[in-house]
């Protein structure tokens, strides 16, 4: 996933400065800007301080974090920059809910950055190697509980270590998931009746998914590589809130959408492709929303984010509608608040050095207006 970003930033700085597209966006309209700064945001993470607070914290490719207080209505207040102590071309930003630890996953070091998020900025930063056990570690997830977390290293090897209260890393155990892994680009991790699957996207070479069980102690059991040709190009990946149902993107414009096997096989598998609408057009990310009611998907070459509606308990996709933003140019992530009385979305724009805050319809689609945060370099 660090090279698709890292093509996405030449992009960026490859492009003139353009207004939404019109090929079946909405054309929603941005707002005020704010004299704070940030340069290129790229990875998005929110986190509860405590029951009334959350914030979002803004990774930038300049190793710099931004932190900011959400407000009711997607609006961005109280930012603040820091440098991140000990980072060198941070490529993955991922926040642990348990602990209040952010971990920043850096490009040719074998080690992660943990840092102390949980007073609201980050402080007290070292460097973890996992015992040795990390090896330029591509991507990084951690488990809904935030007690185990899963690495995925660049030598094909895959890193699993528990999660101690203070967040640190701990008894890590690197595994080569029986040989099924091939240059994983991500990992995503899913819970339902059948307990916790692990699946890693080999989107770099291959379009196989591999698909694994995990035991009781968290360490990948049986593994599969999937690929009933509906996986072309995965690089991300989502479910139903359920675990009923996996959603695959693929950067080559479709997304496959499979049931969820107790073994963890992926099956009933049917590709929806952007058709004339350009529905989808390089995809980097999916999210469903916590009801199960909503998916949306980011278009990295079209700077659009396709809202659908989720069918048949999360089994189909319908009702798909690409929304433009206007200045919105060039994505790499996105996240969705979880308030229940404000929901809204987070979008990055790489190329304006811009965040998005999109306040979220009751029909799940995006507000009218949304509230544009532009951060000048320094």
């Amino acid at each position: 996933m660090k090279k698709v970003v890292t093509a996405l930033v030449v992009l960026a700085s490859a492009l003139s400065l353009v207004g939404c597209s019109d090929d079946g966006s909405s054309g929603n309209n941005a707002s005020t800007e704010s004299a704070d700064a940030f340069y290129r945001p790229k990875n998005l993470a929110i986190q509860k301080v405590d029951s009334s607070q959350s914030l979002l914290r803004i990774l930038s490719e300049d190793d710099t974090l931004t932190t900011c207080s959400i407000g009711a209505s997607g609006d961005l207040s109280a930012c603040e920059n820091q440098e991140l102590n000990g980072a060198d071309v941070v490529h993955q930003m991922v926040v642990n809910a348990r602990t209040g630890s952010v971990y920043f996953l850096q490009d040719n070091a074998d080690s992660i950055l943990v840092c102390d998020g949980a007073g609201g900025s980050i402080s007290s930063c070292a460097p973890a190697t996992g015992g040795g056990t990390f090896t330029d570690p591509e991507f990084l997830a951690v488990n809904a509980e935030g007690t185990m977390a899963y690495v995925a290293n660049e030598d094909n090897t895959l890193t699993v270590c528990t999660i101690a209260g203070d967040g640190t890393f701990g008894s890590c155990t690197v595994t080569d998931a029986n040989g099924a892994l091939d240059t994983p680009v991500s990992i995503g991790l899913v819970s339902g009746a059948y307990g916790t699957h692990a699946y890693f996207l080999n989107g770099e070479t291959k379009s196989d998914v591999t698909a694994c069980t995990l035991a009781p102690n968290g360490m990948p059991s049986t593994c599969q590589a999937q690929n009933d040709g509906t996986f072309t190009a995965p690089t991300t990946i989502a479910f139903s809130p359920d675990g009923k149902y996996a959603y695959i993107g693929n950067l080559d414009d479709s997304v496959a959408i499979c049931s969820i096997g107790n073994d963890a096989s992926l099956s009933s598998c049917h590709a929806i492709d952007g058709d004339n609408e350009k529905r989808f057009a390089g995809i980097l990310k999916i999210a469903a929303d916590a009801a199960g009611a909503n998916v949306y998907v980011a278009n990295a070459r079209s700077s659009t984010i396709t809202h659908c509606k989720l069918t048949g308990g999360g089994a189909d996709f319908a009702d798909c509608s690409p929304y433009g933003i206007e200045g919105f140019a060039v994505t790499s992530d996105f996240v969705l608040s979880d308030s229940a009385a404000s929901p809204a979305m987070f979008i990055t724009s790489l190329y304006n050095d811009s965040v998005y805050g999109c306040g979220i319809k009751a029909d799940g689609s995006l507000a009218d207006s949304c509230i544009a945060t532009r951060f000048l370099a320094q």
